[in-house]
């Protein structure tokens, strides 16, 4: 099985090498540096497997730290102040188990999941389906044991238990996740159903298992179901039945139609590319109904007026105004829709603990406002109907400064929007709340959010013209499109560990947005008319 998995992660680096390698040649000044036979590099792809294997086993641990803190332990903080303190590691495990047995056990499930990788090593590699599938669950469950436990390791302490609980709790994890392997694996021998790919059944155990961790806790009950997860006899049945499912599935023959099941090559769930790219593709496309009524009537004159770049933009946003409005609106229609609920909430049920302050909201800021921005989708409607055949010519390349300048205004007056959205949300709830609203903490996250519509937009829409990432089929795969990316987001994360003081965060994403605006500008005007073009 080690050998099995060592193949398996030098199919995967190879892959990604050959990927960077590629988009780091046509990179200017820096492709030079780069010759033809790093592609034939395996000494340096085997070095490099040693390196994604540390830093994958190191984002397994980081993954636990997001999903404890994210969905249970900050839940947990805002709701304590109605709970005595010795209560916080009942409520704890009352969040934790509809969210981690009852909902992960439904969707989690990777044995007769659909994958691209167990595509390429099943089908075009040969590995045998049953070494495929006992070296990934094998290195799957160790790691998931290893990663939570030292996850919980660092909690538990926090909320008055043990290592030993801990150890316990982990164990416990791990091994109803693997009994729900076996549990996946036979519904499909007994029944050929593959549970995970039924959306209506994930996704109804998904909204179950929230109503059941966060209903009791708003409600400001905590009953004491969550106390079975460490109680001894529960434990025990739970790791051995874990260990006969452990066994049962080394022990299984007919790997071979499991995996055929979850490998066929015309199943969209597999063939994710090909969804995908149809999927952005009919996200992006116009109508006949968008191009009724002409220039005028689209766009109330204006666009008749301009010249140039402007003209041809204006002309673009009018037409396209469905694809353009629809992202945003759907948008502010969450925004009010969840801060409506939470001024009701607010004001019907004493929600926030004692000394909760509205600033304290800020280090949550900078992922929400990450998730609301419209412009990755903006980018790609732009890319496919309006870029993608006048990037072949040159004198549109050249003209890249100009009519990146244009878009920004655009994309950021839409980003603001949301943001302005979002802070009148915030400011509502704390009204709502009762919560003190001093005039300079105000000021100051009216302003951080500001800020940070306008950081991601010039992020996405530099990221676009300095990468260009997508292909005419709709495909992105330049791997520094997704590493910056990548980079940003684990920033906006990185602020929920952190948790910088309010003024100090609103200081650095403005220093921040000053200097990725000015590198952009200067970078897209020298080196945009070679990287803004089609791949």
């Amino acid at each position: 099985m080690v050998n099995t998995y060592r193949l398996l992660l030098l199919i995967q680096v190879s892959s990604f090498m050959n990927r960077l390698v590629y988009y780091i040649r046509r990179l200017p000044g820096i492709g030079r540096l780069v010759p033809e036979s790093f592609y034939a590099r395996n000494g340096l792809k085997r070095a490099m497997s040693v390196v994604v294997f540390i830093l994958g086993v190191l984002w397994a641990v980081a993954n636990k730290f997001i999903y404890l803190i994210l969905m249970i332990y900050g839940p947990l903080l805002l709701m304590a102040g109605r709970f005595p303190p010795e209560d916080r590691l009942l409520l704890f495990l009352n969040l934790l188990l509809p969210l981690s047995f009852l909902t992960a056990f439904i969707w989690n499930a990777r044995v007769m999941e659909p994958k691209r990788d167990k595509y390429v090593a099943v089908r075009l590699m040969r590995i045998r389906p049953d070494q495929y599938m006992k070296a990934t669950l094998s290195y799957r469950y160790l790691l998931f044991f290893v990663s939570f436990f030292i996850a919980l390791a660092v909690m538990m302490p926090l909320l008055g238990g043990s290592l030993l609980d801990a150890f316990m709790l982990a164990l416990c994890v791990t091994m109803w996740r693997v009994i729900g392997e076996w549990a996946h694996l036979k519904l499909f021998q007994l029944t050929g159903i593959v549970l995970i790919k039924n959306q209506a059944v994930v996704w109804l155990s998904i909204f179950a298992g929230a109503a059941a961790a966060y209903g009791p806790a708003l409600l400001g009950k905590a009953p004491g179901y969550g106390q079975i997860l460490l109680m001894e006899p529960v434990v025990i049945c739970v790791a051995v039945l874990g260990a006969a499912s452990a066994y049962a599935l080394l022990r299984y023959k007919d790997y071979p139609a499991a995996v055929e099941a979850a490998t066929k090559r015309d199943d969209p769930l597999l063939n994710l590319g090909k969804m995908m790219s149809d999927a952005k593709r009919a996200d992006v496309e116009t109508k006949e109904s968008d191009f009724d009524g002409g220039l005028d009537h689209a766009g109330g004159g204006k666009a008749s007026r301009k010249q140039g770049h402007a003209f041809l933009n204006e002309l673009f946003f009018s037409r396209h105004r469905r694809l353009i409005r629809k992202p945003l609106v759907t948008r502010l229609a969450a925004i009010g829709s969840i801060g409506v609920l939470a001024c009701v909430l607010l004001k019907v049920v004493d929600l926030l603990p004692e000394g909760f302050s509205f600033a304290s909201a800020a280090p949550y800021l900078p992922f929400a406002l990450y998730s609301l921005t419209v412009g990755e989708r903006l980018c790609r409607a732009m890319f496919y109907n309006c870029d993608l055949p006048l990037m072949r010519y040159s004198f549109y390349r050249e003209a890249s400064p100009k009519h990146y300048r244009i878009r920004l205004l655009r994309l950021s007056g839409m980003n603001l929007l949301s943001g302005a959205a979002v802070a009148a949300a915030l400011t509502l709830a704390a009204i709502a709340g009762g919560e003190p609203l001093p005039g300079a903490e105000l000021l100051l996250v009216w302003a951080l959010i500001l800020t940070l519509s306008l950081l991601f937009s010039v992020h996405h829409l530099s990221m676009y013209y300095l990468f260009q990432p997508y292909t005419p089929e709709m495909d992105s795969k330049n791997p520094l499109f997704f590493i910056s990316n990548m980079v940003l987001s684990g920033a906006c994360g990185a602020t929920f560990v952190l948790r910088p003081e309010l003024p100090q965060l609103a200081a650095g994403a403005a220093v921040l947005l000053v200097v990725y605006l000015a590198a952009a500008m200067v970078l897209i005007q020298r080196i945009g008319p070679r990287t803004f073009r089609v791949k």
